[in-house]
């Protein structure tokens, strides 16, 4: 693939993920490349830039060049959330209003079971709450108060903020958050503190709680303020250390950053709300299956990204991802929009281990990028997903990293070894009791995300991408009755949320939260929708987009008054009417049946709005998708490998592709090897590329 057009016309993104950080470079004429490099935790710069340099030399261009030739550079970064993984953030104090103290260490009651595996709900005895971000020692309060109608009650204590402040401080706090009851209503009151703090303590990271999170609840408003500024000083460094070097390398484009809900934002929004970063790299993933399924002409679909750590799932109905307000990080609710991802740990670096009552568990403790599996050869020891990958022939220990590692396949069997012994197995049937254990545990996810919530996945197309993704797709939606998977413009798939971040657009979420009764006065339901799309037009007006470029998408919250499920109904543009208002009551009434069932609302007790949103997008300037090229380095070859299906080892058909599409109608047992991965078709399946270059499995 050769690039001879003219200078700034590339668009690259970058995915750091917990074992590799990924790199899609996008050449003008929409042809992609991608890049990989292990993360590197000490300082994940360096394999932001080391991944660029990998894929701009499969396109034949150096690092520098690669840059000065980029216009767009978009990056979905875990920076943030390893950090609250690892607990590495910022000494956080936090200054609220007198008598609610507590409430960020009360969880609403619910902090021993919320986020932790379901198979750990009725342990309550051995539960507990995780360890809190902010102690209680570093927690002040101070005078002041408003009301639920936004009225100042008492007065903001100023003395009292600043000697709070100094408290903190002089404790140790590197980032103070600040949130006060009812800030959603009327902030004032968190401005003058943030600003008198910062005056005060001018190298303390400070965040408004509202400013970040316009969310009516006070805990998950706090938490939202709490995250942000544990994460605030270390996001600030990394960004900064991002641009710098960029601009030494000759980089003068835009610099961007995806974000939780969805699309990107600038450098300067980061600093200011690193929270919206969390989860990010996931989330361009899931554009970027959106982005291509819409070719594809197919509107719904579950995504699945399984990478060296963890296997995260979204859903995509009718063409809309899941947008929540409130999502869980690290067992805290912070009211932050976010699509929805949820995750467990499983991924090529999973470790196998057996319990103390003699059985195989896999996950959800990682080998990571350091030491990671055996068969890197780093070190490790464990036996992991990876390594059972090995042994069992699907992956080519010469083949990985497009054949510049070489995996030691004695290790794999090796750390294999040390629980088939104990099981009394053969090392290739513990490989594959690995492989079982681990599909069915990312099986369960994908239930959980399509059947819990009223979808049934027969209906749905599953995309399938990342560096195991490929690789255990077809087992898990064949577990979980899934038709169709598809792997995502297959030599991309191993870097595709990179690649889903080359399509991102700017976007700006802007909310107001408001109760009221359903219908309500059409009036005040058009003048608040005008308000909030004029705020959001200026912002995109802000950073340089003008009118055609912009698109608003308008939805509300909606629930039945005395029930619990809030769901987020898309509102067309035009006019507000009486009738248009009795339209949305019964169109909410349609949508809760779908998702919840028929007759499970009560629509005597009235249908209650609780919020307005908007979803504004500023149109980045993308290449069109082209039709796949013909085929490049394609061999035919076979090799040994163990079917748990059949039960023994099969010489196995192997097609080694570089790059392009293939005509060939595939039966499997069979493997389509790529330069970072490898597509298993198992027993009973085919598949057959289409003409945009993706793998569509028929399982």
């Amino acid at each position: 693939m050769n690039s001879t057009t003219s200078t700034q016309d590339l668009v690259i993104g970058v995915d750091i993920g917990g074992t590799f950080t990924d790199c899609a470079i996008v050449l003008p004429d929409g042809r992609s490349a991608p890049g990989k490099s292990p993360t590197t935790p000490h300082d994940r710069s360096e394999g932001f830039f080391a991944s660029i340099e990998d894929a701009g030399n499969r396109v034949g261009l150096d690092l520098h060049t690669a840059l000065q030739r980029c216009r767009l550079l978009i990056h979905g970064t875990t920076t943030g959330t390893n950090a609250l993984i690892e607990r590495s953030g910022a000494q956080v104090g936090l200054v609220t209003t007198t008598g609610h103290g507590d409430a960020s260490l009360i969880m609403k009651g619910e902090g021993r079971l919320v986020g932790i595996d379901p198979d750990q709900i009725w342990d309550l005895p051995g539960s507990d709450k995780p360890e809190f971000l902010v102690p209680r020692a570093l927690i002040r309060e101070v005078h002041e108060r408003i009301d639920f109608r936004g009225r100042v009650v008492v007065p903001l204590d100023e003395v009292g903020v600043v000697a709070a402040a100094d408290e903190l401080v002089e404790a140790g706090a590197q980032a103070i958050a600040i949130s006060f009851l009812w800030s959603v209503r009327n902030d004032t009151h968190e401005r003058r503190a943030a600003d008198l703090i910062a005056a005060r303590h001018p190298g303390v990271f400070v965040t408004a709680a509202a400013s970040v999170s316009p969310y009516v609840g006070e805990y998950e408003r706090t938490m939202a303020g709490i995250v942000n500024a544990y994460i605030g000083p270390l996001m600030i460094d990394y960004v900064d250390r991002i641009e710098r070097r960029a601009a030494d390398l000759g980089y003068y484009g835009r610099l961007l950053f995806a974000q939780a809900a969805g699309g990107a934002i600038t450098g300067d929004e980061v600093r200011l709300a690193p929270v919206r970063t969390v989860h990010s790299g996931p989330v361009s993933g899931l554009l970027g299956s959106a982005h291509m399924a819409d070719a594809m002409g197919r509107p719904d679909l579950i995504v699945a990204d399984m990478g060296g750590t963890s296997f995260d799932v979204s859903v995509i109905r009718d063409h809309r991802p899941d947008l929540r307000d409130v999502s869980t990080l690290e067992r805290f609710q912070v009211a932050l929009p976010m699509v929805y991802v949820d995750t467990v740990g499983a991924g090529g670096g999973s470790v196998a281990w057996i319990d103390s009552a003699g059985e195989l568990q896999v996950g959800p403790r990682s080998a990571g990028a350091l030491p990671g599996p055996a068969c890197y050869g780093r070190g490790g020891t464990e036996p992991t997903v990876t390594d059972a990958d090995v042994v069992l022939g699907i992956v080519d220990p010469d083949a990985f990293l497009h054949g510049e590692r070489r995996l030691d396949v004695t290790a794999a069997r090796k750390a294999i070894a040390t629980i088939s012994e104990p099981l009394g197995m053969s090392i290739e049937q513990a490989a594959a009791g690995i492989n079982r254990i681990i599909d069915a545990k990312m099986a369960d996810l994908l239930r959980r995300m399509s059947v819990q919530r009223g979808f049934d996945p027969r209906e749905f197309t599953v995309f399938a991408y990342g560096g195991g993704g490929p690789v255990h797709g077809a087992a898990v939606a064949r577990d979980v009755g899934v038709r169709t998977l598809v792997v995502p413009l297959v030599d991309m798939a191993s870097a595709w949320c990179a690649y889903g971040a080359t399509v991102s657009d700017m976007v700006h979420v802007v909310q107001h939260w408001e109760s009221m009764t359903l219908p309500c006065p059409p009036e005040h339901f058009a003048e608040t929708f005008s308000r909030l799309e004029k705020h959001a037009h200026e912002l995109l007006a802000s950073e340089g987009f003008d009118d055609p470029e912009m698109r608003i998408e308008r939805s509300i919250k909606v629930k039945y008054t005395t029930q619990l499920h809030t769901i987020e109904l898309p509102i067309q543009e035009g006019s507000f009417d009486q009738a248009a208002m009795e339209q949305i009551v019964d169109d909410f009434g349609r949508t809760y049946d779908t998702l919840h069932g028929e007759g499970a609302g009560h629509r005597a007790g009235g249908v209650t709005l609780t919020g307005f949103v908007i979803r504004a997008k500023g149109a980045l300037e993308r290449a069109s998708q082209p039709f796949a090229a013909p085929a490049v380095g394609v061999t035919r070859s076979s090799r040994s490998v163990y079917w748990s299906e059949l039960g023994e080892r099969v010489q196995t058909p192997v097609i080694s592709l570089q790059s392009g599409r293939i005509d060939d109608e595939m039966t499997g047992p069979m493997l389509l090897q790529l330069p970072d991965t490898v597509v298993v078709v198992r027993p009973g399946q085919t598949a057959r590329m289409d003409n945009l270059g993706n793998l569509v499995l028929s399982i």
